[in-house]
Parts: structure tokens; C-alpha cells; sequence
């Protein structure tokens, strides 16, 4: 809308200036074009490709069968590690209940100690027979 008469001139005379510059130099741009490509083909072609000789292809075998032997002696190391694992918590809850014992005899032995010391001779005396036979 905004645009005059001499905008669309000018766009047209461009249009038509591209249209000329394209019909008079599209046989050397196709021909750029195709030298590049040629060009291209020539480099890949001529470009040696890394070939793996025999040696490297045994080497890579015998790494791949070396780190499977070392995941096979891993997986065995975490079963061995797993089986003590579970051997230590055995042991620990072992450990746990024996340290409970020893508080209910310590508490035991607390109590028959403040006995003691409340008991009269005849208490006393009765408690050691009791306990000693005699």
C-alpha cells in the first residue's frame, strides 16, 4: 500500500537486470559448479583410505578378549565381595545381640549389687548360699 510507483518500477528493473545477468552467465555457473564436483571426486579418489593391517586386527581381537576376561574376573570379584559383605552383616548382628545381653547382665548384676549393699547379714548370707551351694 505504501509503496509508490517508482518502488515497483525499481523492483521490476532489478527483477529484469537478474534475470539478464542469469541468462548471460549460466553456463559458467554450471561449469564452476561441475569443476568443483570434478575437483571434489579427484581429491576423494586420490586420497588413500586407512586400511587396518592384519597385526592392528589381531591386536584388537586380543584386547577385546582380554577385557572380557577382565569383566568375567570383575563380576567374579563382586560376587566374592557381596558373599562377605553378607558374611560381615551376619557377624554384625551377632555383635549387636551379644551387646545387648551384656547390658541385661550388667543391668542384672547392678541390681543384685544395690541389693547387696540394702540387705542386712542374714540377706546377704542366704544370697551367698544360694549362689555358692554351701
Amino acid at each position: 500500500m505504501g509503496e509508490s510507483y517508482f518502488d515497483e518500477k525499481k523492483d521490476t528493473t532489478n527483477n529484469r537486470r537478474i534475470m539478464e545477468l542469469i541468462k548471460k552467465y549460466w553456463k559458467h555457473a554450471v561449469g564452476v559448479i561441475l569443476a568443483i564436483g570434478v575437483l571434489y571426486g579427484v581429491i576423494y579418489l586420490a586420497t588413500p583410505k586407512p586400511q587396518m593391517s592384519e597385526l592392528d586386527k589381531y591386536k584388537l581381537e586380543q584386547l577385546d578378549q582380554n577385557i572380557q576376561k577382565l569383566q568375567k574376573l570383575q563380576q567374579s570379584l563382586n560376587d566374592s565381595i557381596s558373599s562377605y559383605q553378607n558374611k560381615i552383616n551376619e557377624i554384625d548382628d551377632k555383635i549387636g545381640k551379644i551387646k545387648v545381653e551384656r547390658k541385661e547382665v550388667n543391668n542384672f548384676y547392678t541390681q543384685k549389687k544395690e541389693e547387696i549393699k540394702n540387705a542386712d547379714k542374714k540377706q546377704v548370707d542366704s544370697l551367698l548360699r544360694s549362689r555358692y551351694n554351701f
